[in-house]
């Protein structure tokens, strides 16, 4: 599920994309780790990365966060939707920084192959 403005503005509204920038490395590295493995189930297929192959391999890593899931108890946020939004957050922030980093290293291996 992408990020649409309205979600935007609920997750800015609940302090999440301030949670964000706070721990911007650990969730960076978390969306690295997540589009990884996304691309190596996806890339095989032919098809090209996408935002919802990426967030569904990184919810589950955002469900035993501590500082989300902290977050969310300190601030009585117990609707499940909160982690799938977050993680449309962060990849909405960090989607072309991950793509352009993927791309350079298909670039590269692809030199390597010729």
């Amino acid at each position: 599920m992408a990020l649409t403005a309205e979600d935007y503005e609920s997750l800015q509204a609940a302090g999440l994309t301030g949670l964000f920038e706070d721990n911007r490395p650990l969730f960076t590295e978390m969306a690295q780790n997540a589009f990884e493995y996304a691309r190596t189930f996806v890339i095989p297929t032919g098809q090209k990365v996408r935002v919802d192959d990426v967030n569904q391999a990184l919810e589950p890593a955002l469900r035993v966060s501590h500082p989300l899931k902290n977050y969310l108890a300190e601030k009585k946020l117990t609707q499940q939707y909160w982690y799938t939004r977050f993680g449309g957050l962060v990849l909405d922030e960090l989607w072309e920084a991950l793509n352009r980093d993927h791309e350079e290293q298909d670039a590269e291996q692809d030199a390597a192959d010729s």
